[in-house]
């Protein structure tokens, strides 16, 4: 699937946006484009009031009825009443702001109504990279350091359930090591081995597993010729599993520094999309973050 597929914005794309903390310019000309492009109502959780601010960005009359201003004289209180306002349905998604992810994190995990599929989180990154024929996603970059065989197996249950909301017909996941053949002083190619034969017990025709697979294998067809690799999957993934954190990150980075890729974020598994984007992060990849949230949601 193409990534603008995944974040083209219409006006029937609807939903109550909760956003902890929009308390700066990027954030706020997010929310403003987000309004123009689609029908969301948006609601602003802060310690400070954000009345002026807002005023500030001349916005239209119609797109101002739609922003919800909720001012809150401790974090306790404003966690309290967006974790109701979650738990109540009154609000849809919820989005990360200017705090940071270990405290957006906390807050979910202490809710415990507001996780799905066994308690597990996830996070997933999108990205429009010009050399790849695809939209090419990537788990796990920021969340778990260094996933076990089951947790590795969850993060993949999470990425089926994903790109199913997403209209995908068929996902390719690629399980990536530095090698394509099991060698048993590469951990990350034992685990693939044992990951593989999970999935192939289970055989799904819409879900494919496959690896180890180095990362040319996985996203280069002229490499898997080469090399004479027999799989469906390498050359053509949807999905990277990468073994660890410090993988993810650096494949994240180089993808947006280095391949000028737009990227789009969420957390995946709780009972409402996540949008959880670095403070870093420019405003468009913010901006396709909540667009991908809004088409999970829709």
């Amino acid at each position: 699937m193409q990534y603008q597929h995944l974040i083209n914005p219409t006006t029937t794309l609807k939903g109550n946006i909760a956003i902890l903390y929009a308390n700066d310019e990027k954030m706020l000309s997010v929310v403003t484009e987000a309004l123009t492009l689609t029908d969301i109502e948006v609601f602003l959780y802060d310690t400070h009031d954000l009345t002026e601010i807002i005023r500030s960005f001349n916005i239209d009359a119609r797109l101002l009825n739609r922003i919800h201003i909720y001012t809150f004289e401790d974090e306790n209180e404003l966690f309290k009443q967006c974790a109701q306002d979650l738990s109540r349905g009154k609000v849809s998604i919820l989005m990360k702001g200017n705090l940071t992810s270990s405290s957006l994190l906390s807050f979910v995990l202490s809710n415990k109504n507001f996780i799905e599929n066994h308690g597990f989180l996830s996070h997933v990154a999108c990205f429009d990279i010009p050399n790849y024929h695809k939209t090419l996603m990537m788990s796990d970059v920021a969340l778990n350091i260094s996933p076990s065989v089951e947790e590795k197996r969850k993060i993949i249950k999470n990425l089926s359930l994903f790109s199913k909301a997403l209209g995908y017909e068929q996902f390719k996941v690629g399980l990536l090591s530095s090698v394509e053949k099991v060698t048993r002083k590469i951990s990350s190619s034992t685990d693939s081995k044992k990951i593989k034969n999970i999935f192939n017990r289970d055989w799904d025709d819409y879900l494919i597993v496959d690896g180890p697979l180095a990362f040319d294998n996985a996203i280069s067809m002229e490499s898997v010729i080469k090399k004479n690799i027999k799989s469906t999957v390498a050359g053509d993934v949807d999905a990277l599993l990468v073994s660890h954190i410090d993988v993810g990150n650096a494949l994240y980075k180089s993808f947006t520094y280095f391949a000028d890729a737009r990227v789009a974020s969420l957390v995946l598994g709780a009972k409402f999309p996540i949008v959880l984007t670095s403070r870093a992060d420019n405003k468009q990849n913010k901006l396709d973050s909540l667009l991908l949230a809004l088409k999970v949601l829709n």
